[in-house]
Order: structure tokens, then sequence, then C-alpha cells
């Protein structure tokens, strides 16, 4: 049986055409070398190389016989490097839900920078209400989640990837619209516009816990599952909202303004993933998103709330 160690001493033969220096790069003695070609060809039924007292010539059948060992040799290689970069998270795919906000604040540069890094991984994003988002890593649907952390992390692993302070949000015709900072104190006989506790209950309770400590409890007078209906429907005049700094780039209309809030509540986005999930990249994944964070604090000019002493991996 031809193995992988004959190519190879084929392959540096036909480079030197001679059979001592062959055996020099190989690390051999010659005559295994040349008892090791005799077999070559004895099993191939066919003589590779021309053999006088003084030159080695590679026969017809041999200069054939190179191209194709030279292919198997780099496929071989290239199949080694393939499967180093499975292993290290390099090479394969991943699955990324996010919810819809996360797209106004990290998901945009963890992406880029993850797909610039590891371009032979194959990436799927998909957009998901965070509960639900939260189910499907657990059941192994999706890799990596992207968004608020949930109260139950049951089987799971998360890591702090983005902090930023909440804000209010007011109809553009509000008597408040043109405040430079706000005390939520002065929203206390307002109706506010929700994302439902079931969905997101961290921003929920932000908002609440907040409006708590000021002295009153909100009057939720409307609920919807997305940040972006919330901004919509306080620029149509049915309520106030407190919503992600971020999320004033989402308003397109100019029906609705953002104020900040003073001794704002702090939201945090994370990344979620199963203790169960093996994929190899998600860890190179983690990195990345934890890579972008620490840019993203130290940009200039950034409006982002630092990292506290207890985020991180929980």
């Amino acid at each position: 049986m031809i193995e992988l160690r004959h190519f190879q001493y084929f392959v540096v033969l036909a480079e030197t055409l001679h059979f001592g220096r062959a055996a020099q790069q190989l690390h051999i003695s010659q005559p295994p070398l040349s008892r090791q070609i005799a077999l070559m060809e004895a099993e191939l039924g066919v003589l590779l190389f021309e053999r006088t007292r003084r030159s080695v010539r590679l026969t017809r059948a041999g200069a054939r016989f190179y191209q194709d060992a030279v292919e198997i040799l780099n496929s071989v290689e290239r199949a080694r490097r393939n499967a180093v970069a499975a292993s290290r998270g390099e090479d394969g795919a991943i699955t990324v839900g996010f919810m819809m906000s996360s797209a106004y604040n990290i998901l945009p540069a963890l992406t880029r920078t993850y797909a610039a890094a590891y371009s032979r991984v194959d990436m799927k994003l998909a957009e998901t209400l965070p509960n639900l988002l939260a189910e499907a890593v657990r059941a192994g649907q999706t890799d990596v989640g992207i968004m608020y952390r949930p109260e139950d992390l049951t089987g799971l692993d998360t890591a702090t990837v983005f902090r930023e302070e909440m804000v209010a949000v007011l109809p553009r015709t509000h008597a408040l619209a043109k405040a430079r900072v706000l005390d939520a104190s002065q929203l206390a006989e307002e109706s506010f516009v929700s994302i439902p506790r079931e969905i997101a209950p961290l921003v929920y309770d932000l908002v609440v816990d907040h409006c708590r400590r000021v002295g009153f409890s909100p009057h939720i007078r409307l609920e919807t599952n997305l940040q972006q209906t919330i901004i919509n429907l306080v620029g149509e005049g049915l309520g106030v909202a407190m919503v992600p700094m971020s999320m004033s780039s989402a308003s397109a209309s100019g029906s609705a303004v953002f104020k900040p809030l003073r001794n704002a509540p702090v939201a945090e986005v994370a990344l979620l993933w199963s203790r169960d999930n093996h994929n190899p990249c998600v860890a190179t994944f983690v990195e990345n998103a934890r890579t972008v964070w620490r840019e993203m604090q130290r940009a200039p000019g950034a409006r982002l709330v630092p990292d506290s002493p207890d985020t991180g991996v929980r």
C-alpha cells in the first residue's frame, strides 16, 4: 500500500533528482529511500525514475505522477489547515439571533468586524423578540443571542457587550419638549407607552423602578413589542416613554424628541449562548464581541456607560 510518506519521498526525490540530497532533506538514510521508491514503482507497476550511476531522471510516467503527487500533498495540507481552523472556530457556520433595538447599537459593528476577521464562517442573522430568542438559544436553534439579559439564565452563559443610558421620549408638541434634561418625576402625570414585561423584563423593570425611585408608579397606557413602535406611538401623541439612548437614531418622522434623564437608568445588552453548545465559532464570536465593546468604550466622543465591576460573563 502506498502511504502518504511515500508521496513525500517521491516528491522530494523528483525535485532534487539526487538520492543523497533527497535523503538528507527527508532526514533518513539513502538505502531506505531507495527501497521505498522501488516499492512504490512495484506497487504502481511503472518506473518513475531512470537511474544510472551518475544521474537520476524522471520517466514520462514519473513526471505525470509528480503532478498528481504534489496535488495530493497540497490537498492533505489544506485538509489539515481546514480541520485546525474549524476546531478554532475560524471556519464553519454560526446563527446569530438579535432583538431589533440591537441593530441601532452593537449589532452593526459586531457583525462587520466578525465577518472581516472570520470570512470563512457562514454567519446567519435572524431578528427575534427577546423572550423567544432566549428559548431559541437554550434549545440550540440559535447559537448566540444579542438581547437584554433574561431573568431565567438556566443553561446559559452571558457576557455584557453594550451599556447605555435610557432617555425619555416625548411628542414634539409636548410642553417639556424643549427641556435640556428631564427629571422622571416631571412625567408622573403622563401616560406611558412600554414594552410588555414578558417580552423584555429587564427594560420594563428599568423604567418602572426608576419612576418609583422618584416617587410615582407609571401609568402604562399602551404596550407594544418593538421599541421602534413605541417611538412611533409617542410621536403620534399617545403617551411618553423611556427607551435606550441608541433608539434616538431610529426616529425618521421627527415627530418625537429624545431627552436625557437625570440619574438615568442603564440598559445592558448581553450576548447569550448555551453551555451545551460546542460550536467552536461561538467562542470566536464572543471574543470578537468583547473586543468590539472595549473599542466602542474607548472611541473618542463615545456616549456609552462603561462596564461596572459586576458586568461580564455570568
